[in-house]
């Protein structure tokens, strides 16, 4: 009963919250650095508020919110607030592709363009920024490598973004009527190199997304509700989850001129808005508790409560090396770690990577622009997530920090 009562205040106060539970293999005092690290970004305007979680397999260990959702109104920061998780979007999507695949419906090396037949003509850039020339591919782009970012679509460059722009393709607020008429526009966009030759950061999860509702007959939003959501009952993930509530949708800042202020992808959004193109790399919004859900389904081979969201091989195939001799371009190396590599959705932290940075070889993660971010670690046994509403260079500390504070909390 003391429990559930110390749970129930957590849930509903706005102020600092904490929870440890009784067997942990985290050492409470240092749990505290964490609170310190969150409570002093704030008071010195480097972060609006957030929230993280850490649990293992089947409880929750500790949790932490502080902050404000909105500074322009001084609301509280609730830990059932919503937080747009852009890129984490990307793993759900990626479950629900290893799902069918399960069902026998596809094969991993198949082309995409035998289910989506608009992406058959797909061409590839040439070097020359000059050239308004393309090539053909040598390959066709399979789905393996729009899992593992291989397919060479990317979300900028030079000239692609020209082309973006010229054929109004906006990936993080689309302008079309449904994912079909998206993916149609996506049939003109070339690729940035030869496919399965290099990683290429971008919208491939997108076109995965299509052919979940390819496969599936339903709705990318309708099939992840069926599917992943519901089975988890994670009540407050979708596309549009927060509709009923637009307030409890954090707001997205940026540090400018030394002050917080609403970022650009915050004025203006019409948080009312029903979003029918149901973006698979980027459009869902979430909870730290319902997210942990997932995280923790991915940490107990594909199982959560009892239900079994997917194989144990499919989690495994998720989190070991996609990409063999190909390597992060020099630039990831910052976000992703050095001599880390790519599953089917996560980056991966191998026996080099983990002598690099806090990290267990095997553990996997990954982020949204917007600096949300969780871990799963099988040899430690725990997962965490982490929410917060930050853009910019900023972003970056904010989530390198909170892997150091979480790993070195550890006994």
């Amino acid at each position: 009963m003391i429990k559930k009562i110390i749970l129930f205040l957590l849930f509903v106060n706005s102020i600092p919250s904490f929870i440890i539970a009784q067997t942990t293999s985290f050492d409470s005092d240092r749990l505290k650095k964490i609170e310190e690290w969150i409570t002093s970004d704030i008071a010195h305007k480097k972060m609006q508020g957030s929230v993280i979680m850490i649990a293992d397999k089947n409880n929750l260990i500790y949790s932490f919110v502080n902050g404000k959702s909105n500074i322009e109104t001084n609301r509280s920061l609730k830990i059932d607030d919503y937080f747009k998780i852009a890129s984490m979007t990307k793993v759900v999507t990626s479950i629900g592709v290893l799902q069918l695949y399960e069902k026998g419906l596809f094969d991993l090396d198949d082309p995409i363009s035998k289910y989506i037949p608009q992406l058959k003509n797909t061409q590839v850039l040439t070097n020359d920024d000059t050239s308004s020339e393309y090539l053909d591919t040598k390959t066709p782009v399979t789905i393996r490598q729009l899992l593992n970012h291989t397919a060479g679509y990317a979300y900028g460059g030079k000239k692609v973004s020209k082309i973006y722009k010229e054929n109004q393709i906006n990936f993080f607020n689309p302008k079309e009527s449904n994912l079909k008429e998206f993916i149609d526009k996506m049939g003109s966009v070339p690729l940035v190199h030869q496919p399965g030759k290099q990683f290429s950061y971008g919208p491939s999860t997108d076109i995965l997304g299509y052919l979940i509702e390819k496969l599936s007959n339903i709705s990318l939003e309708a099939y992840l509700k069926k599917n992943i959501f519901n089975p988890l009952k994670m009540n407050t993930t979708g596309f549009n989850v927060y509709q009923e509530n637009p307030d409890k949708l954090v707001d997205i800042y940026i540090i400018k001129d030394d002050a917080l202020t609403l970022s650009k992808n915050a004025i203006g959004f019409d948080k009312r808005k029903i979003n029918t193109v149901f973006m698979g790399g980027s459009g869902l919004v979430s909870t730290a508790s319902d997210y942990l859900k997932f995280t923790q389904m991915l940490l107990n081979n594909g199982e959560y409560n009892g239900k079994q969201i997917v194989s144990r091989k499919s989690i495994e195939l998720l989190s070991t090396d996609q990409l063999k001799d190909i390597h992060y371009p020099k630039g990831f190396e910052p976000i992703l770690g050095k001599n880390n590599t790519f599953g089917l959705g996560v980056n991966i932290i191998t026996k080099s990577g983990a002598s690099n940075e806090f990290y267990s070889e095997g553990a996997y993660y990954w982020e949204g622009a917007y600096s949300t971010t969780f871990i799963v670690d099988p040899k430690e046994q725990f997962t965490t997530v982490f929410m917060t509403q930050m853009s910019g260079p900023e972003s970056l500390r904010i989530r390198k920090n909170f892997r150091k504070l979480v790993y070195q909390a550890l006994k």
